[in-house]
């Protein structure tokens, strides 16, 4: 059966825990009650994801030193002893990919990826949290599911066959490298959704969890 990812976007707006709890917050700021409760499930639960992504890619920054040594060699081989091994040219595609897919929410967290930034840098704290949710909800929730979406499918007909290498010498791990495109998504979903509680407990003027980002 054919579902639309409007349908997977309108879902994770209805179930998605963060934001049932930092528009309940938002809600009973405004009512003047306090909520210790909803504040501290939502820290914990803000503190849980950035710990989850920030580890992965404190482990997955490695492969970023392993990427330089195996290129260096590669180039060694090549130009002085005439050799040059399938197998360790396309594990570069490899961890390539795995670093840039799987640090992007990490990096999403130390707000590191590029803005088109017109007034972001001179508002105020308040104003960058509505910027956060509002771009958060409208831009980068739809483009996340849209590719978990298509990722999900992709992913699938990889495993299906087992995709591996067009090189019969080559690495035939080629579905795995795919699955890797839904599960990039899922982390930047909840990184995103993360990235919204924290913006809610700015705006009410809560206690922020303790930071922690990819040394």
């Amino acid at each position: 059966m054919h579902i639309s990812p409007v349908f997977y976007w309108l879902v994770w707006w209805i179930i998605n825990p963060l934001f049932i709890l930092s528009f309940a917050i938002l809600i009973f700021n405004r009512l003047k009650r306090p909520a210790p409760l909803l504040v501290n499930a939502t820290r914990m639960m803000i503190g849980l994801i950035d710990w989850v992504n920030v580890g992965i890619a404190r482990l997955i920054q490695w492969l970023g030193l392993f990427m330089v040594l195996v290129m260096a060699t590669l180039v060694i081989s090549r130009y002085v002893f005439g050799i040059s091994p399938i197998k360790a040219q396309e594990s570069v595609l490899y961890m390539h990919g795995l670093v840039f897919m799987l640090v992007a929410a990490a990096t999403l967290l130390s707000d590191g990826h590029v803005r088109v930034d017109i007034f972001y840098e001179k508002a105020s704290a308040q104003t960058r949290a509505w910027i956060n949710i509002i771009g958060t909800l409208f831009l980068l929730m739809p483009v996340c599911v849209l590719i978990f979406y298509g990722g999900r499918d992709y992913a699938a007909r990889a495993w299906a066959v087992h995709e591996g290498s067009p090189e019969a010498s080559g690495l035939h791990g080629v579905y795995l490298l795919k699955t890797i495109i839904p599960i990039f998504a899922i982390m930047m979903i909840a990184q995103g959704s993360a990235l919204v509680a924290r913006a809610a407990l700015i705006l009410t003027g809560q206690p922020l969890p303790a930071a922690q980002e990819p040394s």
